[in-house]
């Protein structure tokens, strides 16, 4: 028997990117599409936002804590309240009474107002000796007199008066700016020799927030 000749037909290369259907002829051959360059960004500096107040508090809640050896349950029992509820400030995830501040900053041996401070108030505070030698606050001797007999009285009313010789004070000292107004006010009700302290404290507050 004589051999049936087989027919082969011409092989032609596959076309990248196609499917396995013959290409035509003559037709371009699609290029894959690169990606576009990558930019390089420029960052741009952004000012720090000021922390809020259940950060701070929940910061130095801890650091006091700590320092003071003490554990969750330990400050808790100390300042009759629950663990939970240290542990929910620590975490920041509480908006706690102010009674309740009041109650931990006494079992940590510390004003309250310890555990609000935050960078701010700090920077202001560690300012405050040489602005006090830059610009002592002069109330005549009178006028301490004054202010302390309104004190003592303890009413509200005369230590609002007490408050308003103090604030007149800054006043006449040409350095009535609200914030140290009401700074001198505040520690003149308190204690008149402070005026002088509560001024400068208001002023460098009023300076820092400024400079931010």
């Amino acid at each position: 028997m004589k051999a049936i000749p087989t027919q082969h037909r011409p092989i032609r290369p596959a076309v990248s990117g196609r499917s396995s259907a013959t290409a035509t002829p003559g037709a371009s051959v699609p290029q894959k599409r690169q990606p576009p360059p990558i930019r390089s960004q420029v960052a741009i500096p952004l000012t720090p936002a000021r922390e809020s107040p259940d950060a701070t508090l929940a910061k130095n809640l801890v650091v006091a804590r700590q320092a003071a050896s003490l554990t969750q349950h330990q400050l808790a029992a100390a300042a009759l309240v629950s663990r939970a509820t240290v542990a929910q400030i620590e975490t920041g995830c509480s908006d706690p009474r102010l009674s309740t501040i009041v109650d931990l900053a006494r079992a940590l041996g510390v004003p309250p107002f310890f555990l609000l401070v935050g960078s701010e108030e700090v920077d202001v505070l560690i300012g405050m000796p040489a602005a006090l030698l830059a610009r002592p606050l002069h109330v005549p001797s009178g006028e301490l007199e004054r202010m302390q007999r309104l004190i003592r009285s303890g009413m509200l009313k005369d230590r609002v008066r007490a408050a308003r010789i103090g604030a007149a004070a800054v006043a006449a000292a040409g350095r009535g700016t609200q914030a140290a107004t009401v700074s001198a006010a505040i520690f003149s009700a308190i204690q008149p020799e402070g005026v002088g302290v509560g001024t400068v404290l208001g002023e460098l507050a009023e300076s820092h927030r400024g400079g931010h």
